[in-house]
């Protein structure tokens, strides 16, 4: 009687997890985006609110790591790398940290909060300013704008593709594509190298084939070994690998280096990894997928992933990261902060927790037109101003001109 009743709340359990595991995709139809033709009918609206609930509570994994490879994968190209490498942003692992926290959190602002928004302008007006004077300068090529644009397009699909337990529907590739090609409108990034750009696109899902293709031909003809490359691999690869006890580093390297394309790998004169090591990846990528799929409930709307604090606080006007990858950046020390599980791990192995005794990791958090460069804080407040009144008047209008954008 006890193995039948097991058996019967399991039997339950999973049928429970089928019915209920598609029901956002199977929600999708709501926008009425049902067919190919109505794909070019989607507003820059319907876009953000199909995207955001991929990165909140369908893929918050694949996308988080996606953000991070994307800003990785930009150091395979020795045009890109041999810049950041002169700046000198790289060359300690303070100052790499703290450039990679802050061009995490200006992504994630810019992508998580819907166009048109204070918190959205400010962080795409932020990183125009930033890239400004290298654009002027003529340090910094459309063609490497457009491919770094490309990537925080593309590998959140690769990273799903790869990672989780379903593939993207054409209308969420669609929606990608629209909100991506909105936002290099509104980073004054020229398509002119992309194949259709004189035609026009239907769609943002022509669109983003059409980046898919020119972003693969410019790797192929772009991403060869170099130095620069190797150098902000390693140091990026080692920030990473911060709060991991030292004596896996090594097994961290080689897993790292499993996770990447091969002409990435060349390009970044990282090691070979073994058979065993891709072959024990695969297998774990394989067994995460099946557990998702038709073990794990789906996410509730209330346990969404949380990448930074919905309001300022009230007494600094500063918001607080949730996430970290090496040191606690911008996080509060909050008791749950502090004590949480994650947090009794970290420093049992001598990782880096959330603690008013480090100030240094900017505790009391951070305001956008502050992020980049420590040399820039403060600076660029005109600009991002002026930036923002043109802004707000873009995201109006339709990526590809068929119609208002809401």
């Amino acid at each position: 009687m006890l193995i039948l009743t097991a058996v019967t709340l399991a039997v339950g359990y999973l049928l429970v997890v089928r019915a209920l595991r598609f029901r956002r995709r199977n929600a999708l139809q709501d926008f009425g985006y049902n067919d190919r033709p109505s794909f070019s009918n989607m507003t820059l609206k319907d876009a953000f609110l199909i995207q955001r609930p991929l990165a909140e509570l369908e893929f918050p994994r694949a996308f988080s790591i996606s953000v991070f490879f994307a800003i990785f994968k930009t150091y395979g190209i020795p045009s890109i790398s041999s810049l950041l490498a002169a700046t000198g942003q790289l060359s300690n692992p303070a100052s790499a940290s703290k450039r990679t926290a802050d061009t995490g959190i200006l992504i994630v602002e810019a992508v998580l909060n819907e166009p048109g928004t204070a918190r959205n302008m400010d962080a795409v007006a932020r990183m125009n300013f930033l890239h400004d004077r290298y654009r002027k300068a003529g340090k910094i090529k459309d063609d490497d704008m457009l491919y770094t644009l490309s990537l925080f397009a593309l590998e959140p699909i690769r990273w799903t593709r790869n990672l989780e337990w379903r593939c993207l529907e054409d209308v969420e590739l669609c929606a990608m594509g629209v909100y991506w090609k909105s936002m290099g409108d509104q980073m004054q990034i020229s398509y002119d190298l992309l194949s259709s750009r004189k035609s026009g696109w239907d769609d943002g899902l022509q669109f983003l084939e059409d980046l898919e293709t020119w972003s693969t031909a410019y790797e192929a003809e772009r991403m060869v070994p170099a130095e620069s490359n190797n150098k902000l691999a390693v140091s990026t690869i080692n920030i990473a690998l911060t709060n991991v006890p030292r004596v896996f580093h090594g097994l961290g390297h080689h897993f790292v280096s499993a996770l990447l394309e091969p002409r990435l790998r060349r390009a970044m004169k990282l090691q070979e990894p073994s058979n065993y090591m891709v072959m024990v990846l695969e297998a774990g990528l394989a067994i995460r997928k099946f557990i998702l799929r038709h073990l794990c409930l789906p996410r509730r709307d209330h346990q969404k992933e949380l990448w930074f604090s919905d309001k300022a606080d009230p007494s600094t006007g500063r918001y607080h990261a949730v996430h970290y990858i090496d040191r606690p950046w911008y996080i509060r020390p909050t008791f749950k902060n502090r004590w949480n599980m994650v947090s009794w791990l970290l420093w049992l192995v001598g990782g880096s927790v959330p603690s008013k005794s480090s100030p240094q990791n900017r505790l009391e958090g951070y305001m956008i037109p502050d992020l980049g460069p420590e040399n820039m804080e403060g600076k660029g407040v005109e600009e991002m101003s002026a930036a923002k009144l043109l802004l707000a008047q873009q995201v109006k209008r339709c990526p590809f001109g068929h119609r208002a954008a809401t």
